[in-house]
């Protein structure tokens, strides 16, 4: 009876391996689950194995360019939408009962997008050479992340990869979907910048230096709030290659101290804490976390080792840190509720609704649809967010124009002083 190596993840989310005995892989996959294990690479004995290495054909490269041989063999990396439409139509065609062999046959055979029939070929290659889903899914392409990996095992351990999948297109797709409200609202407020910018510049470089040479004939002189005016014009006109320097300097010194072992968890910690985007940025977090988290165990993976993959989701370093303390208590016997309610990242009422999902034994579905409620509140957040920024950048310019027109009305208000008086 042949031997299986197996790597699995045990009740209290340690990893384990070891060898089994089975007639073939789905058996020893079933055995591993009757020991309350969740197999995520089942691979059959090395001698095996072996043989097959070594009566494997060697890839034909002649004539091939170093490039070709790499586009070939190499890693493939696909955008976040091509993972998402590759997502998705796997998801169908697993849910509608095609084998996995089969499904991504399909896919390759009728893919429009190169890449994305590439992605279909390798990962059916690995697949028919005895790889697991998952395991395929990190030697295909990088962009398929460690989240994206384990979701895949945890289904295909449970017997419900087309759940799984369906469960992580859906996420891409929220995750998608909340860039995507960003993006769009920052388009207003940054073209309101830009522009804010672009008078000013116009304002120091040739409107001003202009009307200085008709202030300077003034015969009462120039008014005190013009000469500063003036003066600050002047200084960035001819400093202006000073005050670049200092700025890059300036950039520079903060980038290399937020990027410090000390300097990023203080940076991270204080960008929560920030007027508007502080609330805008702990709400994503939120819904990120709890759709990650729900997706992972809603497919089978336990509770310990959905934390520690969900608790990557953040490059906040601060964030990342509290929910280390999350780990270490649920890793001592703790509930979910009471490990996220030692930290300061979670609010009373989604405590509540942990807790919920807790006591009712329904604890996946009530954290996603927490996660759909956090997704609403990140959407108004961003609209309050934008409803009081683009008054302050109006604001801005309309100071900038207010003092340019006080100083062209200042000149044109004494210019006619002068003539009345002659």
């Amino acid at each position: 009876m042949p031997t299986f190596t197996y790597q699995a993840t045990d009740a209290t989310g340690r990893d384990v391996s070891g060898t089994i005995e089975a007639a073939d892989r789905p058996s020893a996959v079933r055995q591993l689950g009757g020991k309350g294990l969740q197999p995520f690479k089942v691979v059959e004995g090395a001698g095996k194995a072996a043989a097959k290495v070594g009566t494997k054909a060697a890839p034909n490269t002649k004539g091939k360019t170093a490039a070709q041989i790499e586009e070939s063999t190499g890693p493939i990396k696909i955008s976040s939408s091509q993972l998402q439409l590759f997502t998705e139509e796997l998801a169908e065609l697993l849910e509608a009962g095609m084998r996995l062999e089969q499904a991504l046959k399909l896919m390759e055979g009728k893919g429009t997008d190169g890449t994305h029939s590439r992605i279909a070929s390798r990962l059916g290659n690995l697949i028919r050479e005895g790889h697991p889903f998952s395991s395929a899914l990190r030697q295909a392409s990088p962009s398929f992340g460690e989240l994206y990996c384990a979701v895949a095992a945890a289904g295909e351990a449970g017997g419900s990869l087309g759940e799984s999948m369906k469960r992580q297109a859906r996420y891409l797709s929220n995750v998608s979907e909340m860039k995507s409200q960003v993006t769009i609202a920052l388009i207003y407020p940054g073209f309101l910048t830009l522009s804010a910018i672009g008078v000013t510049i116009l304002f120091t470089t040739f409107l001003i230096p202009r009307l200085s040479s008709m202030m300077s004939r003034m015969k009462n002189g120039v008014p005190k709030g013009i000469q500063i005016v003036l003066a600050i014009s002047d200084f960035m006109k001819n400093y202006w290659w000073l005050i670049l320097a200092v700025m890059g300097l300036i950039f520079l010194a903060f980038w290399v101290w937020s990027h410090s072992k000390t300097g990023k968890p203080a940076w991270d910690r204080s960008k929560l804490r920030l007027p508007m985007f502080g609330n805008v940025l702990m709400t994503s977090f939120h819904s990120q976390f709890l759709e990650t988290l729900a997706s992972l165990t809603g497919g089978g993976l336990p509770l310990l080792k959905g934390l520690e993959l969900a608790s990557r989701i953040s490059s906040n370093q601060y964030i990342e840190n509290q929910l280390q303390h999350v780990i270490a208590s649920v890793r001592d016997g703790a509930s979910l509720s009471r490990g996220l309610e030692k930290t300061a990242l979670f609010p009373t009422k989604l405590l509540e609704m942990v807790r919920i999902g807790e006591h009712t034994g329904d604890l996946s579905g009530t954290m996603r649809r927490t996660a759909d409620r956090c997704g609403r509140d990140l959407s108004k957040s961003i609209e309050k967010m934008m409803a009081l920024l683009q008054p302050v950048i109006i604001l801005v310019m309309a100071s900038l124009v207010g003092v340019m027109a006080y100083m062209m009305i200042s000149v044109i208000f004494e210019t006619v002083s002068s003539i009345n008086k002659r």
